[in-house]
């Protein structure tokens, strides 16, 4: 090819009419988060009826006043499960080798429903400012670590919500309880890039449906503390001059690799599941990353923690939540959610953070939080930064302002 046609064709690229957004105005368009939905499955299991049933069973029998002790640390009231564990044959089930196929046709019957729920509850909630949401949804993106299938929930959630047929489709997998914040950072890029576009985030985890009661400590810690649950986010995007009150609106994305962690979180997929190992070194990893990665990110928007009014931190459990608290001098009122989410619903990986920001944002409206700077005016948006953990250790949040 000559360069004489050579530029003939940039010409032609240039002058096409439907080019992206120009380099200035992608600086001037932000992502915004339209609306949270969260839901869970309709078992509700009592940790202390779960600590006791696990404790008595057979092969577990001798470990029984250190089961009992280990559920009762756990700060966990309660966790919705769609799989029944109090079942004799749940229990059978569990102890058979090679269930991987079952176990995922189980989070296929399981994940669709649940999903479609929160999804509808998601648009149906931004829908009230945009009548026509529906069309405009052009991505959706799928998170989970618990459950694979293909043609898959990303796929029956266009389909039963009646979505464009020709809507994108990414699936975030494997990723652990930092997930969300992937799914977020994958919808941002595209409504930036295609401004007239929405984007539907689901996070969908069933941790219930690999559960396993060998005689394996490991297994019964993992089972202490993960929860089923759903949360479903949709994203747009507007140019800074025409944010509007009350909107939610995403500056940055984190993502950083904690140094020599890379035994802190591991998953694997094996005959019988999905596999989680944490290690016990995972809260003095946590501890000695979280600080340093959090001030530099701040400081890159010229911000400390002290000029922060919201901190959605990923409820992972007793030591996670503590040790984060430590690392940036929280104080409990600015993790009382994170510990509330814990409380009601265990560790929901990808999808806990979401139900800790829902839950912060709805009571910022009647609760304007104060940041440790002192109060915040009135008048300025309230600062906030969410954050999980993925295998690695790696720590992956956003930025987020609340106007």
């Amino acid at each position: 090819m000559t360069s004489n046609t050579l530029q003939k064709s940039y010409q032609a690229m240039e002058s096409f009419p439907f080019v992206q957004p120009t380099p200035a105005r992608l600086r001037r368009l932000l992502p915004t988060i339209e609306s949270i939905a969260t839901g869970t499955p309709n078992n509700i299991v009592r940790q202390s009826e779960a600590a006791q049933f696990v404790a008595s069973l057979p092969h577990l029998h001798q470990n029984r006043a250190r089961i009992e002790r280990l559920y009762s640390n756990t700060r966990i009231d309660t966790r919705h499960l769609a799989v029944d564990l109090f079942l004799e044959e749940t229990i059978a089930f569990s102890s058979q080798p090679s269930t991987i196929q079952t176990r995922m046709q189980m989070f296929q019957e399981h994940a669709v429903p649940l999903a479609e729920r929160v999804a509808k509850q998601a648009i149906a909630t931004a829908s009230v400012e945009m009548p026509n949401l529906k069309d405009a949804i052009r991505l959706v993106v799928f998170v989970t670590s618990t459950g694979f299938f293909a043609p898959g929930v990303d796929t029956e959630i266009i389909r039963r919500l009646a979505l464009r047929r020709d809507t994108a489709r990414v699936t975030v997998n494997f990723m652990g309880c930092a997930a969300a914040m992937n799914g977020l950072r994958i919808a941002s890029d595209h409504v930036r890039a295609n401004p007239t576009h929405k984007a539907l985030v689901v996070c969908l985890e069933l941790s219930s449906v690999n559960a396993v009661f060998a005689d394996d400590l490991n297994d019964v810690i993992i089972h202490s503390i993960f929860g089923d649950g759903c949360a479903a986010v949709v994203i747009g995007a507007c140019e800074a001059e025409a944010i509007g009150q009350g909107k939610v609106i995403i500056r940055d994305h984190l993502s950083q690799l904690v140094e020599n962690s890379e035994d802190g979180i591991s998953l694997d997929v094996q005959d019988n599941g999905i596999t989680c190992k944490l290690s016990r070194q995972l809260p003095d990893y946590i501890e000695a990353g979280v600080g340093p990665i959090i001030e530099s990110f701040l400081a890159s928007h010229d911000l400390t923690k002290e000029r922060i009014d919201l901190w959605a931190v990923h409820p992972g459990g007793v030591k996670i939540i503590e040790k984060v608290q430590a690392a940036l001098d929280l104080t409990d009122a600015q993790v009382a959610d994170s510990w509330e989410i814990l409380r009601q619903y265990g560790n929901m990986l990808s999808a806990s953070v979401l139900f800790v920001l829902e839950r912060m944002l709805l009571r910022s409206e009647n609760h304007p939080p104060h940041s440790q700077a002192g109060p915040s005016n009135p008048h300025q948006p309230l600062t906030g930064i969410a954050f999980s953990f993925s295998p690695g250790v790696g720590i992956e949040g956003l930025l987020f302002q609340k106007v």
